[in-house]
């Protein structure tokens, strides 16, 4: 019995962590570490140039 269990338990987790990486957003997307980087860089410039709040 507990055998049993133990089997169907893991195969349960095992199908939970498939499921929750099958509907992901990010897996139907490749986005490139450069284009990241390019973002990030972008982004800390605008705020950079961006005058501050008083």
């Amino acid at each position: 019995m507990v055998d049993n269990f133990s089997i169907g338990l893991t195969h349960v987790l095992l199908a939970i962590a498939l499921w929750r990486l099958l509907y992901r957003d990010d897996l139907d997307r490749e986005v490139s570490p450069r284009l990241l980087w390019q973002q990030r860089r972008d982004a800390e410039r605008a705020e950079a140039e961006s005058p501050p709040d008083a």
